[in-house]
């Protein structure tokens, strides 16, 4: 039998950047949904059977090699042997080694099903560290929960909230030989350039699915 499912969703995100801090789309999945399957898609036979299920899932990783991240953001790209001005183009620098670092940035995420409705989400950055630039490591951390809204099941409500904590940022200016300060990541001056040395990324998300 053929199901028709009406899905309506709403997905917050409240992202703390400032200037400086180019935020991309985030880099790894912050959900649970996929796990909340309606039991009137299955036979009826199944219904229930994944109750009292509890099991781990692995949704994203990321190994950072041109870019580095922040609470689950792209936070820059690393310069390469190639940086030149924002205020002038022709001024051109390597500054790729006040980038370098010992170890890559890995990110992963996933969640822990509790049971067929209940879920925490989480996620791991091993962070950054260079001459430059300094990311500690953050720890991603929420809670999904489904609710069915009859015996038939085939209806549900999902809510999930969930965000990065422990994040950190810090950069270091380069100095030229007349002692002035400047941003590395574009040669802007140091007094030009801002950013969020605590970034958050927070989630709330409501989804509500009916089966016809």
């Amino acid at each position: 039998m053929a199901l028709l499912i009406l899905a309506f969703s709403i997905i917050f995100s409240l992202s703390a950047y400032a200037d400086g801090l180019e935020p991309d789309l985030t880099l790894l999945p912050t959900s649970a949904k996929q796990a909340f399957v309606m039991d009137a898609q299955l036979p009826a036979e199944y219904w229930h059977a994944l109750d009292d299920r509890s099991y781990l899932a692995i949704t994203g990783f990321s190994v950072g090699e041109h870019m580095i991240a922040a609470a689950g953001q792209s936070l820059m790209d690393r310069p390469d042997h190639h940086t030149c001005s924002v205020y002038d183009s022709t001024v051109c620098y390597d500054l790729s080694k006040f980038y370098e670092s010992a170890m890559p940035q890995i990110l992963i995420s996933g969640f822990f099903m509790l049971n067929g409705s209940t879920a925490i989400t989480w996620g791991l950055d091993s962070g950054y560290r260079s001459e430059k630039l300094t990311v500690t490591p953050a720890v991603l951390l929420g809670l999904s929960k489904r609710w069915f809204f009859s015996e038939k099941r085939d209806s549900q409500f999902i809510v999930e909230a969930s965000g990065w904590a422990g994040q950190s940022v810090s950069h270091t200016p380069c100095i030229d030989s007349q002692d002035r300060l400047y941003y590395c990541g574009t040669l802007s001056a140091w007094s030009d350039f801002s950013y969020d040395p605590h970034p958050t990324d927070l989630y709330l998300k409501v989804w509500y699915e009916k089966a016809f």
